[in-house]
């Protein structure tokens, strides 16, 4: 069902001299018009509630959306559209602007809301940390006794339901208060770690930190690999596999205070990794997104990674020959076979490191840009979200119409917003177009309109920025984590993406850009 538009220019009522009249005996002329009066009143009645409802709907709009919510909610006719008694201006070339772009201007005006706070002018707080004001999509700082209520705090044992925020990046492995499901046992509603599921990730990752598209040096070394190993009693069988590689006669210059021969003292590590071909990138526990420095910086160096640690590393890889991974003690014997064989033939070992010259892949680059933004920002990104999320639940959001439709065609409203940031941008998405290709459509058009620049932009090496063509990579709910927007998350098709406009009016969405 639908309320159609108002023809501008019509006249439903008829005027008193179009009432028909008696074909009997004449009345006498007080009589006629005393019976007329009645139909002629209720005739001015309803031609006045139409002029009203037509010319003063600001004025009448709490009442023309109560007679509305006693159906559903709908939009008006045209009529009523804010400037609906303006249509002559709607003519361009002798055509008048289409009906569902109208409903587009409706719904953006419907469905906005002022939130009851202003980040600009009320900044989100954050406790227990000196970090002070940071530059961010959304206004916040960091204090260490703010003299009001913070909006979330680090650490436990705060008043009035005060969020608490965990914060660490060491593998759980060693501190078990850290794991997610014991961190949210412990009374930690926001989670910050290594780990892609939590709920902030502070990865030791970023584009500032790593020149990952540093040219690759000649390879002088004799050892064909290198080890900065320091903690020897890791909880994982990295020192097993390394004498296990010599014993496979891998030579390895080893750094670090574990097997060392040689001297590690006064090295640069990371100008040294750059004359071996290979990297022992070898972490002190196995854990799923517990990658550090020793696989970046080996990235850097141009020195193939032999990884010993996440179980997932191809998640954090430049391309898939980019890297070797010892997954368990028994995949030495062919991890060592392989690395004599790269050694061996230069257009093989060159091919792993092809992804220096052209480019990592799309997957690489999404992660890699989640560093743009500090954790610190996306924090308070974080909060903030919330507590708009909680606002939304009130019923003045529930009241929002999110769709309007006109004959057989139904304009979805949307929100999307770039990863990273804050403000969202409307997305109109049309009941023929309502699948995952369209919506990728529309995303690139509008963010392409807006002249839109990624927020990695500035981040990313020069040889890597691209142009200013947009490349959606991913698209998903507001609220998802990151393992589930970079690797698992999936609109079910398009009846599975219409199910989800459908069952989430106004849906909000973030788009990861590459």
């Amino acid at each position: 069902m639908s309320i159609t538009a108002n023809q501008r220019g019509s006249r439903s009522w008829a005027t008193a001299e179009e009432l028909p009249v008696s074909s009997g005996a004449p009345m006498p002329a007080k009589k006629k018009w005393s019976n007329a009066m009645p139909l002629f009143i209720a005739l001015v009645v309803v031609a006045e509630i139409i002029f009203l409802g037509r010319l003063d709907v600001a004025k009448n709009v709490a009442m023309v959306d109560s007679w509305a919510d006693l159906f559903y909610r709908s939009p008006p006719p045209l009529a009523l559209i804010d400037g609906g008694d303006d249509l002559n201006s709607r003519f361009i070339d002798g055509d008048r602007i289409s009906e569902l772009g109208i409903c587009e201007e409706w719904l953006e005006k419907e469905d906005a809301v002022t939130y009851s706070r202003d980040f600009q002018k009320d900044p989100i707080l954050v406790s227990g940390s000196d970090e002070g004001r940071k530059s961010c999509a959304v206004e916040c700082e960091f204090q260490v006794s703010p003299s009001k209520d913070p909006d979330a705090a680090f650490g436990l044992n705060h008043q009035g339901g005060i969020p608490s925020i965990i914060r660490s990046m060491e593998s759980s492995i060693y501190y078990a208060d850290i794991k997610i499901a014991q961190a949210r046992r412990n009374g930690y509603s926001i989670v910050m770690t290594t780990s892609l599921s939590s709920d902030v990730p502070v990865g030791y990752f970023s584009w500032a930190e790593y020149d990952i598209m540093a040219p690759v040096q000649a390879k002088s070394e004799k050892a064909l690999a290198a080890a900065f190993i320091s903690n020897c009693g890791a909880r994982n069988f990295r020192l097993e596999a390394l004498e296990a590689l010599e014993k496979l006669n891998i030579t390895i210059d080893s750094y670090g205070s574990c097997h060392r021969n040689r001297d590690g003292s006064t090295v640069n590590k990371l100008e040294a990794l750059k004359r071996y071909k290979f990297s022992l990138a070898f972490e002190n526990s196995n854990e799923e997104d517990y990658v550090t420095e020793k696989f970046f910086q080996s990235l850097v160096a141009g020195a193939i990674p032999v990884v010993i640690g996440a179980p997932n590393i191809q998640d954090f890889a430049p391309s898939p020959a980019s890297l070797l991974h010892i997954g368990e003690l028994s995949d030495v014997e062919s991890v060592a076979n392989s690395m004599k064989y790269l050694a061996a033939n230069p257009e093989a070992f060159n091919n792993s490191l092809r992804w220096k010259y052209e480019g990592p892949s799309d997957s690489f680059k999404a992660l890699f840009d989640m560093g743009a933004v500090h954790s610190s920002c996306r924090l308070c990104i974080h909060v903030a979200t919330g507590i708009h999320e909680t606002e939304e639940k009130g019923l003045a959001f529930k009241n929002r119409p999110c769709k309007c439709t006109r004959g057989s065609e139904t304009v979805h409203h949307l929100y999307v917003r770039e990863r990273g940031r804050f403000n969202s941008e409307s997305i109109f998405l049309r009941s023929s177009n309502l699948t995952v290709e369209g919506l990728a459509s529309a995303v690139i058009s509008k963010f392409n309109s807006l002249k839109h620049e990624p927020i990695w932009k500035q981040e990313r090496p020069k040889s890597l920025k691209g142009g200013d063509e947009l490349r959606l990579y991913k698209i998903y709910p507001v609220g998802l984590t990151q393992r589930q927007a970079l690797y698992t998350f999936r609109f079910k098709g398009d009846s599975g993406f219409r199910r989800y406009v459908e069952d989430n009016p106004c849906a909000k969405l973030e788009a990861i850009f590459v």
